[in-house]
C-alpha cells in the first residue's frame, strides 16, 4: 500500500484524506504549521487586512513571516498585505519575506545597540509600527518603547516542539500545501529524508519555495483545490520512485 503524508491537521484536509484513502493509500498527517494556532482569535484574523495601514511591519523571525503569510492566505488579504513595508531583524527573515512575495526595506543590525540606533533613525513619532512574533515579545516591547512611533505588538505563536515525523516507507508521497509548509518541511527534515520521498506542491509559489530550499518536486497541483491536489498526489503515486 502506498503512503501519503499531509503536512496539515487531519481536520484541515478531511476531504483530501478521504479521496486518497478511497484510492487505496495509507494517509498520515504531520501538522508542521501548528504554531499558527495562536493566530485564531477574531482580532488577529483581521490582521492580514490591516497590514497596509502600518508604516512599518517587523516580523520577529522567519517563523513569524511564515505564520503571518498563512494568516494572510487564510483570510484572502493579499492585496493590503502587498502594500506593507517590512523591517527585517535578520537575513534569514529577509529570505523568508522574499519567498512570500514581500520585500524588506531595511535589515536591522544584530547588536542591540545598533538595532536601537537604526530604529531611532528610521522611525518617526507619527509612525504606526506593527511587530509580529512569539517568544521575544517582552524584549521587543522594551526596544520599541525606547524609540519613536506608536507600536502594536501581536504575538502569533509560541515556541513549540516540532512533532516527530511519522515513519514512512521509501517512495512515500509528501503533499506540501503552501510556501509556509515548504519552509517548515525543509527546516524539519534532512536532505537524506527528502531524497527518499516524492514531493507534491500545491501550486507555482509552493514549487518555487521548495526549489529555492533545495527540495525536488515530482508533481504540481494545477490549482490549490482538494481535487487538484488529489490529482497531483495520484500522479506522484504512479511515478517511479
Amino acid at each position: 500500500m502506498s503512503t501519503v503524508l499531509l503536512l496539515r491537521e487531519p481536520s484541515e484536509v478531511r476531504d483530501l484524506t478521504w479521496l486518497l484513502e478511497e484510492e487505496g493509500a495509507a494517509v498520515l498527517h504531520w501538522p508542521l504549521l501548528s504554531v499558527s494556532l495562536l493566530a485564531s482569535s477574531p482580532a488577529t484574523q483581521a490582521l492580514g487586512e490591516q497590514l497596509g495601514r502600518f508604516t512599518w511591519v517587523i516580523p520577529e523571525s522567519p517563523t513569524a513571516v511564515r505564520v503571518l503569510a498563512e494568516l494572510v492566505r487564510a483570510t484572502g488579504a493579499s492585496t493590503p498585505a502587498h502594500r506593507a513595508a517590512f523591517l527585517a531583524p535578520s537575513l534569514d527573515t529577509v529570505r523568508a519575506l522574499g519567498r512570500h512575495g514581500w520585500e524588506a526595506r531595511h535589515v536591522l543590525p544584530d547588536r542591540e545597540e545598533g538595532r536601537l540606533e537604526t530604529l531611532s533613525s528610521l522611525l518617526h513619532e507619527d509612525d504606526e509600527v506593527l511587530w509580529v512574533g512569539g517568544p521575544r515579545e517582552a524584549q521587543w516591547r522594551q526596544w520599541l518603547g525606547a524609540v519613536p512611533g506608536r507600536a502594536t505588538l501581536v504575538k502569533l505563536y509560541d515556541e513549540v516542539a516540532v512533532p516527530q515525523v511519522p515513519a514512512l516507507p521509501p517512495g512515500s508521497v509528501v503533499v506540501v500545501h503552501s510556501p509556509s509548509a515548504a519552509e517548515a518541511f525543509a527546516a524539519s527534515t534532512e536532505p537524506e529524508f527528502r531524497a527518499l520521498h516524492r514531493v507534491v506542491a500545491s501550486g507555482p509559489s509552493t514549487t518555487s519555495a521548495l526549489q529555492e530550499l533545495g527540495v525536488p518536486v515530482v508533481a504540481v497541483a494545477a490549482r490549490p483545490t482538494t481535487e487538484a491536489l488529489f490529482d497531483a498526489a495520484r500522479h506522484a503515486l504512479a511515478s517511479p520512485n
